[in-house]
């Protein structure tokens, strides 16, 4: 399965860092987890996972404009996904290192738990979850 790992990263605060800090992070999950799911099949329902975290502070008019939606997105014609879910902007950014890879590997479980119910049976997803927990010797819930 090819993985990809990006991310809608609120750059408003330069003075956060947040982009360093996501850098850090996702290029940690990154490293561990696609030489695992690069060699595993999980059926060929689903060949390619993309996940892209959304961590921005949005004023609420910028929330009620829509800004920085989530999407949950499953292409059965590519069998790819496009999943753009939130991760708490302060919780991200004042966390230590082990929290926000913990918040960015939640929200890959949260993808994958989601792609579990729009894809068919053919799809491993029970077995995905756990290859990526225990990747990271974490648990989900």
């Amino acid at each position: 399965m090819k993985f990809f790992l990006s991310g809608e990263i609120d750059g408003t605060k330069p003075q956060d860092q947040i982009d360093k800090k996501f850098q850090i992070a996702s290029d940690y999950v990154t490293e561990k987890l696609t030489p695992i799911l690069e060699v595993e099949n999980y059926g060929n329902e689903v060949l390619e996972l993309n996940v892209i975290p959304i961590i921005v502070k949005l004023s609420d008019e910028m929330e009620t404009a829509g800004w920085h939606k989530e999407r949950k997105l499953f292409k059965r014609k590519s069998h790819s996904t496009d999943f753009r879910l939130r991760i708490d902007y302060d919780e991200f950014c004042n966390g230590s290192d082990e929290q926000r890879i913990k918040l960015l590997i939640g929200n890959i479980i949260e993808s994958v738990r989601l792609l579990s119910q729009r894809a068919n049976k053919s799809f491993d997803g029970q077995r995905l979850e756990s290859d990526i927990l225990n990747c990271f010797g974490v648990s989900v819930t």
